[in-house]
């Protein structure tokens, strides 16, 4: 979830408004008790907790909620974004790790900035979570991450599913796509991937959940609504029902061969690994 502080509200055209988003250091806090937020973060706890990786790069790392999660399984972990005000927050949950460090850098095109000494050293684990979908060119971006991996390692990649399910939040949060099972596959392969487990999450509930959550997310923004993009109400709920999501979300991966899921979260390896999927 985003925050609402950052609208912006555009010239009227054609009897409608523009709205856009200042993406800076989102998402908002409530994310974290959100539907979508408890079945993806399962699946990549899950996804680390057997490849126990000794280097982890997260990359688009946000207000830090699932760098966090990775951070459990990782003896050294990096965190980058773009947002300084995002690194901010991020440090913050990252304040008790042994060994964190976060930096503003765009290492997707070879950018690290200076003096942080990393540029050219491999990760076991390079996690790039809701961060694809956003870019213009997704294959440079695959292309990328493997060159930041060091053999044996893995691309951990979460994106939204489904273009059928394209919302006017997906427009807000500037998405390019929304990938189907068989583009995603396609681009990992096409990038020198291979699929090593690839999950569908979302189906029956949590995913349904977001949906419904997004429509409402972008209505409130797009209506400059005083009390933010989540009613106070449903703020205060959120802690309460995220039991049920938590429980949604361990049952859920058991419908993936469905395909009826919001989402995906993959597993990849460079091509000559042994594929799972």
């Amino acid at each position: 979830m985003y925050s609402l502080e950052g609208a912006k509200v555009g010239q009227e055209q054609g009897g409608q408004i523009e709205v856009s988003l200042d993406w800076a250091g989102a998402p908002s806090e409530v994310q974290s008790s959100g539907p979508a937020f408890h079945a993806r973060t399962y699946l990549i706890d899950r996804a680390l907790r057997e490849l126990q990786p000794r280097r982890l790069l997260d990359i688009g790392c946000g207000r830090g909620y699932v760098t966090a999660i990775a951070a459990r399984h990782a003896r050294q972990i990096i965190a980058t974004d773009l947002a300084p005000d995002a690194l901010e927050a991020t440090n913050a949950l990252l304040q008790d790790h042994p060994d964190a460090r976060t930096f503003v850098a765009n290492v997707l095109d070879g950018d690290w900035g200076e003096g942080t000494g990393e540029a050219g050293t491999p990760f076991d684990v390079v996690l790039l979570s809701e961060v694809l979908e956003h870019l213009d060119d997704d294959l440079a971006a695959l292309a990328a991450c493997q060159r930041l991996l060091s053999p044996g390692g893995c691309l951990l990649l979460t994106v939204p599913g489904n273009p059928a399910l394209w919302t006017r939040w997906d427009d807000l949060a500037g998405h390019k796509r929304r990938y189907t099972r068989q583009e995603l596959v396609s681009k990992l392969e096409g990038s020198g991937f291979r699929v090593r487990s690839l999950v569908n999450w979302g189906f029956p509930l949590t995913g349904w959940l977001a949906i419904r959550g997004a429509r409402m997310r972008a209505r409130r923004v797009e209506e400059q609504n005083p009390d933010g993009e989540v009613p106070s109400g449903l703020r205060r709920v959120l802690p309460l029902a995220s039991i049920g999501f938590k429980i949604a979300a361990r049952i859920e991966p058991w419908f993936s061969f469905l395909d009826r899921g919001v989402g995906y979260v993959v597993v990849a390896e460079p091509a000559g690994g042994r594929a799972l999927v």
